[in-house]
């Protein structure tokens, strides 16, 4: 996964010791196909990841002074050439303790956001993910984690108010 230069220049000085770092976790939702006609099932945009084959929504690391949406914006992008826009803030959690084989740990301040898919075909865009692509909220692939199915369904219940874990 790419380090952003901001966390490997905070490394320099803090080692392994765990880092709190702002996040963002973007939920692509589609509920038509290109003819504009609904969809039986909305879609969600997910890919697979390189470093473990999980399936997960687009996520990131925000930049130092960037707003959350503009980062799932970007996120979104980068990772699947897919362009979207931020609907709704659909949840904000706390992650667990994060431990990466290189002994670096953090914890992660998610802002989930609801996007709205604008075009683009999903394709791995860099080398954060070996997959991406559509799939129905009814068929979700596997592997795939019980707190990434809980985004997708924070994401999928539109207009609801922003959900927080406790």
């Amino acid at each position: 996964m790419a380090i952003p230069e901001f966390i490997l220049d905070l490394r320099k000085d803090v080692g392994t010791k765990e880092l709190w770092l702002p996040a963002v976790r973007g939920v692509v939702v589609r509920r038509h196909d290109d003819a504009g006609r609904r969809l039986p099932s909305p879609e969600v945009l997910l890919v697979k990841r390189s470093d473990n084959g999980a399936w997960t929504v687009t996520a990131g690391i925000l930049e130092p002074g960037e707003q959350p949406a503009s980062g799932a914006v970007r996120e979104i992008q980068e990772e699947t050439g897919v362009i979207a826009r931020p609907v709704r803030v659909a949840g904000v959690f706390a992650t667990h303790r994060v431990e990466y084989s290189n002994g670096d740990s953090c914890r992660y301040l998610d802002t989930v956001l609801e996007m709205e898919y604008v075009s683009g075909d999903p394709h791995p865009a860099d080398d954060e993910s070996v997959d991406a692509g559509w799939f129905s909220v009814a068929a979700l692939p596997e592997p795939m984690s019980a707190d990434q199915k809980r985004v997708v369904d924070w994401a999928l219940d539109a207009g609801a108010p922003a959900r927080f874990s406790s």
